[in-house]
């Protein structure tokens, strides 16, 4: 994955301290060291820049770097015109102003005052493509730059390894899922994601049968492991392990950073199985894998999973109570094993055999219950052009609930302001929200909020509970 390229550049303007040059020059190490515990690169620009050839010069070394965020340090005043110019090139930018000197007396650096200009240049200079801009203040400890620049670099960072990955829909959609139609060509342009369709359900069966059997061999040890199984066949956990390697090997060699996954319905004639492991021990490998061929669903996933670095899992909402103002989440059984409290993960068959002759032995699922914990429940809606996101907590593991991979979730916030379990559910409802709801378990409001931002992500709007249907 290309690394995220920050850019550290600085101006001055004569009749100001020197001072805040040599603070440009320790907080050169700093970044570096930031550098390595983020995984960014970063490109000092020696030159500060004093007049227009500089600025110039500067645009053209951001440009001809292709840096995607530049930090613009102030160690005093820059002439806006100079700002004006750098700007031109594109990127992203951080204003970041420092302290004065002392509190009385002449002004030393004019910093603060600076970004209040420069941040209205970059909006007011540019029509209709404002310049994105961040500010920053205070030393590289304060809490107006740490925590917002640990924000903005995972954002931007997972917007990057966003832009230009590539996701296979493998199979066709479940039958009925026509509300999760998505648009190849909507999702390029507002989200930078190509998806493929070079593969179907028949090809990963075929390809698992191929598979090494050592290779084989270690991961359904592995599986055995780790889980318990029920009334479900070790073979069906073995050709489950046969398919993962399968869909690995060619996420490796097609570069797929994620796949969309039909398992029925065509998996479980073909096989009498689901692809609830499947995609269970795809999501632990970081492979983000949708259910049923849900692209957009596992492009939300994918999101989750380059913010946070963790397992994710896509969801049904099963449930709403009143009592406790909470939502079950629940779904058929493919959340990876990594989510499961200490009861652990029991490899079940489907619910669907316990009501179809058909496929009385399909399976197997991970039948588990998540581990209290936040929870972030994060979808990208419409074309790829608008988002939604919920906050909670996984809570009380003994409340009733149905088979496969689920929990009750409270404490509920949407847009990070307190919602009832039922205005929620009528949020989605009236949205006509697609009902997969990608999870991971960790609260990442802040972080899906800057990426919102920096993506030109549209908001989905909160429509509290009526008896009645209102104007939108």
């Amino acid at each position: 994955m290309e690394k995220l390229k920050v850019g550290f550049v600085a101006g001055f303007m004569e009749g100001f301290s020197t001072k805040g040059l040599e603070y440009f020059k320790s907080y050169q190490k700093d970044l570096a060291k930031m550098a390595d515990k983020y995984g960014f690169e970063l490109h000092v620009i020696d030159t500060v820049m004093q007049n227009m050839e500089q600025a110039q010069n500067i645009r053209k070394e951001i440009e001809a770097s292709q840096l995607d965020f530049v930090i613009l340090f102030h160690p005093s005043y820059i002439i806006g015109d100079n700002v004006y110019e750098i700007m031109k090139s594109g990127a992203n930018f951080g204003l970041w102003a420092i302290e004065e000197l002392s509190e009385t007396g002449p002004m030393t650096f004019a910093s603060f005052v600076n970004i209040s200009q420069n941040v209205g240049i970059s909006l007011h200079n540019f029509l209709k493509k404002p310049v994105k801009t961040k500010w920053f203040f205070g030393d590289m400890a304060s809490k107006f730059f740490k925590p917002r620049f640990d924000i903005t670099i995972k954002a931007l960072s997972a917007l990057k390894a966003i832009k230009n990955s590539r996701v296979a829909q493998i199979g066709k959609l479940a039958d009925g899922h026509i509300n999760h139609m998505a648009n190849p060509r909507a999702i390029y342009q507002y989200l930078g994601v190509d998806v493929t369709r070079d593969y179907e359900v028949e090809d990963i069966i075929a390809l698992g049968d191929k598979m090494p059997e050592a290779e084989v061999s270690q991961v359904y040890k592995k599986v055995l492991g780790t889980c318990k199984i029920s009334r479900v066949s070790e073979q069906k956990v073995l050709d489950s392990v046969k398919m993962y390697l399968a869909i690995k090997k060619i996420c490796r060699e097609n570069g797929y950073s994620a796949v969309a996954f039909s398992c029925w319905p065509k998996l479980m004639p073909l096989k009498e199985m689901t692809g609830c492991l499947v995609n269970s021990l795809l999501n632990s490998d970081g492979i983000s894998a949708g259910c049923e061929a849900d692209v957009m669903g596992t492009i939300s996933m994918l999101i989750l999973q380059k913010i946070t670095n963790q397992p994710v899992a896509l969801m049904d909402l099963a449930k709403f109570d009143e009592a406790d103002q909470s939502l079950l989440l629940w779904h058929c059984g493919s959340a990876p094993f990594e989510m499961a409290n200490e009861r652990g993960v029991i490899c079940e068959k489907h619910y669907f055999a316990d009501y179809a002759e058909s496929v009385k032995n399909a399976g197997p699922v991970t039948d588990l219950i998540f581990k209290k914990s936040d929870v972030t429940i994060f979808r990208i809606s419409g074309e790829g052009d608008k988002f939604y996101y919920v906050t909670g907590k996984f809570f009380d593991p003994d409340k009733p609930s149905f088979s496969g991979s689920r929990g009750w979730v409270n404490e509920l916030k949407f847009y990070e302001e307190p919602i009832k379990a039922w205005d929620l559910a009528n949020t989605f409802l009236t949205n006509g929200l697609p009902h997969h709801f990608p999870i991971v378990l960790q609260n990442v409001a802040a972080y899906i909020e800057e990426y919102a931002y920096w993506a030109e992500l549209g908001k989905v709007r909160r429509y509290d509970y009526r008896d009645y249907l209102y104007v939108k």
